[in-house]
């Protein structure tokens, strides 16, 4: 088996996580918070701009029953982010609501290196030039309640369901000199493949308000799931600005799937990066 290693942006998630949790210990009593708990029925609307880069392992199945190919993103934040749209929204009626959320992104001519070729060794010197394309969609739709709430903030509960959809395209030229063993596979070629995976998800969201009189305030919101995947995470953390219509928020997003076995197309992938965001309330 040939290995070659690619670089990766480093994402921050044990910051993530300690700031995350650190807001559950938070003392729940002064704040700036719209009053969602007044018995009347409230709702959110949120477009934001995501401008993650992508870390993914992916696995191609090559024609004519063929080996495998896998193979490994550079993670090279903004360069190959080519489209995107987000939105989410709340509706809520005292401490029960429903949160939703859409992601669409496309990568385009992103770097990549063969980890593995048909499982096989080979004496050789590789010289590769992998280029590939991503597209996919991102749908979260969860159920809230109110775990805490006071002037300082709020806390609910997360829990529901995550659905992605990822379509790629993979273009290689290489070269190799030396024995190339049982390596079958053209010196050019082009693969395509998609997957489709859905998870439970459970978590917590909310927003932090320690400044007393003040219009800044820290959102923030994580879970984890399974199911048709071995795990998935989210996180994010960030700082706001309250106005009498909503808010503007500059957060960090990091969105993680994992999948170890199978012959599945994807084995994992990373969403990482800054996040600016609009939130009108009504």
């Amino acid at each position: 088996m040939h290995r070659i290693e690619s670089s990766r942006f480093a994402t921050p998630r044990a910051l993530f996580a300690v700031l995350c949790l650190g807001f559950l210990w938070v003392p729940i009593a002064k704040a700036d918070t719209p009053d969602y708990w007044d018995g009347d029925w409230h709702g959110s609307i949120q477009p934001y701009g995501w401008l993650p880069g992508i870390s993914a392992k992916t696995r191609y199945q090559l024609p004519d029953n063929g080996p495998t190919v896998e193979q490994k993103s550079n993670n090279d934040i903004f360069s190959s982010l080519s489209g995107a749209l987000m939105i989410d929204g709340t509706v809520r009626k005292g401490d029960w609501g429903f949160y939703g959320d859409l992601d669409w992104v496309k990568f385009s001519n992103e770097d990549g290196r063969f980890t593995n070729i048909g499982g096989q060794r080979f004496g050789a010197n590789a010289n590769l030039d992998t280029r590939w394309n991503m597209k996919g969609g991102m749908v979260t739709l969860a159920g809230l309640y109110t775990l805490a709430h006071g002037q300082q903030g709020y806390i609910d509960l997360v829990f529901g369901a995550r659905y992605l959809w990822l379509k790629g395209n993979l273009n290689w030229n290489f070269s190799l000199t030396g024995n190339r063993g049982n390596l079958n596979i053209s010196d050019s070629g082009h693969l395509s493949n998609q997957t489709h995976v859905t998870d439970g998800i459970v978590g917590i969201r909310g927003r932090w308000s320690p400044f007393a009189g003040s219009n800044w305030f820290f959102p923030y919101y994580a879970d984890i799931g399974t199911g048709g995947s071995d795990n998935t995470y989210q996180l994010m953390v960030g700082v706001a600005y309250g106005f009498h219509w909503g808010d503007i928020a500059l957060n960090y997003r990091d969105v993680e799937y994992k999948k170890n076995g199978g012959d599945e197309f994807l084995k994992s992938v990373e969403l990482s990066g800054p996040a600016l965001s609009l939130t009108w309330h009504f």
